[in-house]
């Protein structure tokens, strides 16, 4: 399958398709990690206000689409939910502090969800022993006040992640949404692979992937620990 957009030279491939028929046609080897945010399989919709109000993930009745998209890569970072199971052979989990504007759910339930789960595989991940809490990567709750996607996640907690990957050279998001994960990509000099089948999510993600090219080129990839400390998007 050819790619919907890549960059000048390459580094970057976003295809606008259904993520289980571009696996279908890659290669078990041709990238080094999956970082991903999948349907939770929850019938999620909520995001009151916002021109995506009461409409689902594709995918998300259950975790069938998930499975099927992560198996077989051996190492993945993939979001969740404790409503259900964790991806197959998960070493560990982490939690995402979202920080106290986020978090509805029910409103008769005296404690806000403001966090959710990293589920992690894998063997290759190293660096500083961090907590399994990860804290200080918000991100802004509203349409209005910029947020691009119903379920988007900040660049700075993709950085936090991909810091713990230092010998990943290629990393694909078979689930890109607006493309956070190839910003982070691209700040950190990496090559990104990403795969999206909502079309008004891929325009965005091409929009945002093209701006963050032209603020850090990837011939000229910022060193690891300068990347880490960049935070927000374009």
């Amino acid at each position: 399958m050819q790619p919907t957009w890549k960059s000048t030279d390459g580094s970057v491939k976003l295809f606008h398709a259904d993520c289980l028929d571009w696996l279908r046609q890659a290669e078990p080897n041709s990238v080094d990690a999956v970082v991903t945010d999948p349907p939770y399989g929850i019938c999620h919709s909520s995001s009151y206000g916002a021109t995506w109000q009461n409409t689902e993930i594709e995918g998300d009745s259950d975790t069938s689409v998930r499975d099927e998209a992560l198996r077989g890569w051996p190492v993945v970072a993939a979001f969740g939910t404790w409503k259900t199971p964790p991806i197959q052979d998960t070493k560990g989990v982490l939690v995402w502090d979202k920080g106290p504007a986020s978090g509805m759910g029910d409103l008769r339930f005296p404690w806000k969800l403001s966090w959710e789960l990293i589920f992690v595989r894998g063997n290759v991940w190293e660096g500083f022993r961090d907590e399994g809490i990860i804290r200080g990567c918000n991100i802004v709750t509203w349409e209005t006040a910029g947020r691009c996607h119903p379920h988007a996640k900040p660049v700075s907690l993709m950085l936090r992640l991909l810091e713990k990957l230092p010998n990943a050279d290629t990393i694909l998001d078979p689930f890109m949404g607006s493309g956070t994960t190839g910003v982070a990509c691209v700040r950190t000099g990496r090559k990104f692979i990403g795969v999206e089948i909502e079309e008004r999510y891929f325009a965005i993600a091409v929009k945002r992937i093209e701006a963050e090219l032209n603020r850090f080129p990837l011939l000229e990839p910022p060193q690891p620990q300068q990347a880490s400390m960049l935070e927000g998007t374009p």
